[in-house]
């Protein structure tokens, strides 16, 4: 129990006969009957405030959050008294989450309901538990405040965001995918499914006119071919030390956000690991819908994830519950095992996208040589993501000699980067380094380019 302002001015204003007694004794007396009667209406206020039998309060949420997005959280209050209620509620979040509102007051009339929303936004992939709800209410004078704990403890998941998969499935519908950046993939002539009949054009290949349908028709009609389905697609998450690296988000060069990159919106510094995983789960989601397979490996020391390649939403969902908790361990990777690992496991040819980070030339030639005997079977890209404050740096204006030294060292470092690259490439590898903000839209770009060029 706590003594609200309203009781501490009253209980200030006894201290009067007190100051005024050498005027008249009689004071004290009046000052002792008001603070008696002052304590019987403070019983009172105490006895009639039904906090703890006619109010009820409990926390509405999803049990699964997305990373670097707000989620609603809804705290419900039920007033079943006969009595108009001021109250102040403060829910036990996991402190780690940003937040827009920590205390709750409201004026809830009786027999009626109040809904509190307010928004969480976590940093980090994992589990995380929610505490109890405390509450205070005033007393229907107004004078003492009664405070509760409500029993509240909740689990919640937090999940890579999702909401670039929402926002594809609805362009997706309307034909509007290139508002994502996203080219369009389906190339008729290639590959090796049958699509459809049409009429000869003066630059088609002679091989591909149906006789049959020719002469049906008495004209010259060829056959188009869409890309094959059902092909696999491996995708390998280093977990190693180098992916606990933070990126600040940065827009692009038009000044917007990119679409798939929702944590943009707010700015927020996370890891690479976790632009890899959003990534990896939006190229399988898209994937799923041209009917491939998608598998999984994580890895650092050790393999710690695998899934086998399977379509459909069954597998997208597995891919989720696979990835939302991985964390990045402080070891450097072991390439060795990871690729013995996929050798063992994938038999059917498939691309192989890794998402990693090389540094220098020597990771890079031991990258080569650990992929030299899968890039006979499979198709190897390999991807990486561009320090845009390494950039900056390198783009700063010379105005003093620190400036001077920062761009050197950043221009040395960009230098050993391309040189790193080119050593993957002349090794057959597709080397893909690309800011966070174009991460997804880049990769799942390379994904159906090379799936219409029928190259898996």
């Amino acid at each position: 129990m706590r003594l609200s302002n309203k009781l501490l001015g009253l209980l200030l204003a006894s201290a009067i006969p007190i100051v005024l007694y050498n005027v008249s004794p009689s004071l004290l007396f009046v000052d002792a009957v008001y603070l008696l009667l002052l304590l019987v209406v403070c019983v009172i206020d105490y006895v009639k405030t039904p906090l703890f039998a006619r109010v009820d309060v409990s926390r509405e949420m999803n049990s699964k959050f997305s990373l670097g997005a707000e989620n609603a959280v809804t705290l419900r209050v039920v007033n079943r008294s006969r009595f108009r209620l001021r109250l102040r509620l403060k829910d036990d979040f996991p402190p780690t989450f940003r937040f827009n509102r920590v205390i709750h007051e409201v004026y809830i009339g009786a027999a009626t309901q109040e809904l509190l929303t307010y928004q969480l936004t976590p940093l980090r992939r994992g589990v995380y538990h929610f505490a109890d709800i405390h509450v205070q209410s005033w007393g229907i004078l107004g004078l003492i405040i009664r405070q509760r704990r409500v029993e509240a403890a909740a689990e919640v998941k937090v999940y890579p965001n999702l909401h670039a998969i929402r926002q594809y499935e609805v362009l997706a519908r309307r034909g509007m995918l290139s508002q994502l950046g996203l080219k369009n993939s389906r190339q008729f002539g290639e590959g090796t499914e049958f699509e459809r009949l049409r009429d000869y054009a003066p630059d088609d290949d002679t091989r591909r006119v149906d006789w049959k349908a020719t002469s049906r028709r008495q004209k010259p009609i060829v056959r188009e071919f869409e890309t094959e389905r059902s092909q696999d697609l491996m995708i390998m998450l280093d977990a190693g030390r180098l992916m606990a690296s933070p990126i600040l988000t940065e827009p692009n060069e038009d000044g917007t956000e990119d679409a798939f990159n929702t944590e943009s919106i707010q700015q927020l510094t996370m890891i690479k690991l976790d632009y890899a995983i959003n990534t990896t789960l939006m190229t399988t989601y898209v994937a799923s819908l041209k009917g491939d397979k998608v598998g999984l490996i994580a890895f650092s020391d050790s393999v710690h994830r695998y899934l086998d390649p399977k379509p459909g939403k069954k597998q997208f969902l597995a891919m989720l519950e696979a990835t939302y908790a991985l964390q990045v361990h402080a070891v450097e990777p072991d390439f060795e095992t990871a690729f013995k690992f996929l050798a063992s496991k994938q038999r059917k040819r498939a691309l192989v996208i890794i998402f990693t980070d090389i540094l220098d030339k020597d990771a890079a030639e031991g990258f080569v040589r650990y992929t030299a005997k899968l890039a006979r079977h499979h198709l190897i890209a390999c991807v990486t993501l561009t320090d845009s404050s390494i950039v900056a740096l390198a783009a700063q204006k010379l105005t003093n000699s620190k400036i001077v030294y920062q761009r050197a060292i950043a221009a040395k470092l960009l230098q050993e980067k391309q040189a790193t690259l080119q050593i993957l490439r002349r090794g057959g590898i597709i080397a893909v380094d690309v800011p966070a903000h174009q991460l997804t839209m880049t990769v799942v770009n390379k994904y159906l380019e090379l799936k219409a060029k029928s190259k898996i």
